[in-house]
C-alpha cells in the first residue's frame, strides 16, 4: 500500500531525486487529501533506488526532501467519519443489548404468570395434592427468581451500552435508558421479596412432604378400617342370618 493510501497517516516525509518523481507522488497524494507543507534540498536516501545507485545519485546531484501533511478539510471529514463510525458502533451494541433485555423481560413475564397461577392453586389445595401444589409453587418461584436475575443482568448491560451511546452522540437512547432504569429498580424490589418468600416456601415444601407422608398413612389406615368394618358387617350379617333359626329351634326345645 502506498504511503498516501494509509488513512491513519497525517504526515509523511519523502525524499526524491528530481521534480518529476516528486510530481508523481504529489499528484496521487493530492487526490487523497494531502498537501505539501515544505520542500528542501538534501542528500539523503532516494526512494526507489538500491543502495549503490542511491550513493552514486547522492554524489551526482542534490535531493528533494518534501514534507506532506493532510489538508484541513480532509482532517475535518476524517474526524467526522471516525465520530460517525464510533457512534454507529455504540448504537449497534446498544440495540443488541436492548434486544437481549427485552427478550429476558418477556421470559420473566411468562415466569411471573406461571408463578401467579401456582400461588392461586396453593390457596385451597385438596388434601390429596397439597404436597404437589407446594412443590410446584417452589419450582415456579425458583424459576421466576432465576429469570429475574438474568433479566436484571441483561438490563444492566443494556443501560451501560445506552449510556455509552449517549456519550458519543446517540442521544436517542437517553429516554430508553431512563425507562429501563425504572424497570430495573422495580425488579430489584420484586427480587428481594421473592427471595424472602423462597426461604419460607422451602420450609413449607419440606413440611408439606412430611405432611403428605403422614396423610398417606392416615388415609391408608382409614381405608383399612373401612375394609375391616365392611368385612365385620358382612360376617355379622351372616351370623345374624343363622342365629335367627337357631334361636327359634332353642325356643321350641324349651317348650
Amino acid at each position: 500500500m502506498a504511503w498516501y493510501d494509509d488513512r491513519s497517516k497525517t504526515q509523511f516525509v519523502g525524499t526524491y531525486a528530481n521534480e518529476k518523481q516528486l510530481q508523481w507522488d504529489a499528484e496521487s497524494a493530492k487526490k487523497r487529501g494531502w498537501t505539501i507543507q515544505s520542500t528542501e534540498d538534501s542528500a539523503e536516501h532516494v526512494i526507489g533506488l538500491d543502495a549503490e545507485a542511491a550513493e552514486k545519485a547522492a554524489r551526482a546531484r542534490p535531493k528533494l526532501t518534501v514534507t506532506f501533511v493532510r489538508e484541513h478539510d480532509w482532517l475535518v471529514n476524517r474526524e467526522l467519519e471516525i465520530a460517525s463510525a464510533v457512534q454507529n458502533e455504540a448504537a449497534r451494541v446498544a440495540d443488541m443489548k436492548e434486544a437481549r433485555a427485552i427478550k429476558s423481560g418477556a421470559d420473566l413475564e411468562h415466569a411471573e404468570e406461571l408463578l401467579a397461577a401456582k400461588i392461586e392453586a396453593a390457596r385451597e389445595p385438596s388434601d390429596a395434592n397439597r404436597e404437589q401444589v407446594e412443590r410446584e409453587l417452589l419450582g415456579a418461584l425458583k424459576d421466576c427468581i432465576s429469570r429475574r436475575r438474568t433479566a436484571i443482568k441483561a438490563i444492566d448491560e443494556a443501560i451501560e451500552a445506552m449510556q455509552a451511546a449517549v456519550v458519543v452522540g446517540a442521544s436517542e437512547f437517553a429516554r430508553s435508558a431512563s425507562h429501563h432504569q425504572q424497570s430495573r429498580d422495580l425488579w430489584f424490589l420484586r427480587l428481594h421479596a421473592e427471595e424472602q418468600l423462597l426461604e419460607r416456601q422451602e420450609v413449607v415444601g419440606r413440611l408439606a412432604k412430611d405432611w403428605k407422608t403422614a396423610w398417606d398413612r392416615k388415609h391408608n389406615a382409614e381405608e383399612e378400617l373401612r375394609k375391616r368394618t365392611a368385612e365385620f358387617e358382612t360376617r355379622d350379617g351372616a351370623l345374624g342370618a343363622v342365629l335367627l333359626p337357631r334361636d327359634e329351634a332353642l325356643r321350641a326345645l324349651r317348650s
